[in-house]
């Protein structure tokens, strides 16, 4: 029987629509900060540099199994631009680097907030999410905003464990903190390679939500596959009758 339900962050329960803004502020704030040390760059080099700062992100997680923490980013960034920044300037972008998220949040995916509630009462839930810029910290805090945090009996951010999907490791160590085992819990996320993949690998059912978005969808070897989050509950009680 399905006891508990492990689900993803981004594009599961948020969908991001800001992202474009957030990077426009970041360069602004890149820009003003380095002139005030002397450096005047063209306008197209910070753009520049903060893709190179997702480029090495993405390497490191694909490649490592975790995330780099936002202080990697920014060094990277700094790095592309051949900016040197003192340590109080450097954890100055960090931070606003980090916390723009709260003043330029994602929106919930819809039926979340109405379907969590429900699936509290039957399952034991965690949320299982890789972060990028944004820590634990602050995406606890669009939890608490939109009052899901109490909905959850663990949250788990790679940036505060030092692995990331799809290592079976952070799906087990989740596991193990709901006390319940594998073959009794399934996890919800929108990406093959780390979601669907990474689940499954852990013992785990899968299901693979496509509501936000579908990228993968064509190649998913989920258990189960969901288009509106409010068709979640059914598609998981389908899980358990299987498994009766």
């Amino acid at each position: 029987m399905l006891r508990a339900v492990t689900l993803d962050y981004w594009n599961t329960l948020f969908v991001d629509t800001r992202g474009r803004e957030r990077e426009r502020r970041r360069a602004e704030l890149l820009r003003r900060e380095l002139e005030q040390l002397g450096h005047r760059l063209p306008a197209g080099a910070y753009g520049d540099a903060l893709r190179a700062g997702y480029d090495f992100f993405d390497r490191v997680w694909r490649d490592e199994a975790r995330t780099p923490t936002s202080g990697e980013i920014v060094d990277v960034v700094l790095g592309a631009l051949r900016a040197q920044a003192p340590a109080e300037v450097h954890a100055r972008i960090t931070s606003a680097f980090e916390l723009l998220l709260l003043e330029l949040p994602p929106d919930p995916v819809p039926g979340v907030v109405y379907t969590l509630p429900a699936l509290a009462e039957r399952y034991r839930l965690a949320v299982v999410c890789d972060t990028g810029y944004s820590p634990g910290s602050v995406l606890r805090e669009l939890l608490d905003r939109h009052c899901m945090t109490p909905l959850f009996d663990y949250l788990y951010f790679s940036n505060e464990h030092g692995m990331s999907k799809p290592d079976v490791r952070v799906f087990k160590h989740t596991l193990v903190q709901l006390g319940v085992p594998a073959g009794e819990a399934a996890h919800v996320g929108d990406m093959q390679r780390t979601d669907i993949a990474g689940a499954q690998a852990a013992g785990m059912s899968a299901v693979h939500f496509v509501g936000a978005s579908s990228r993968d969808a064509e190649h998913s070897t989920a258990d189960a596959l969901v288009r509106h989050f409010e068709e979640l509950p059914a598609a998981l009680g389908s899980l358990t009758c299987a498994g009766c």
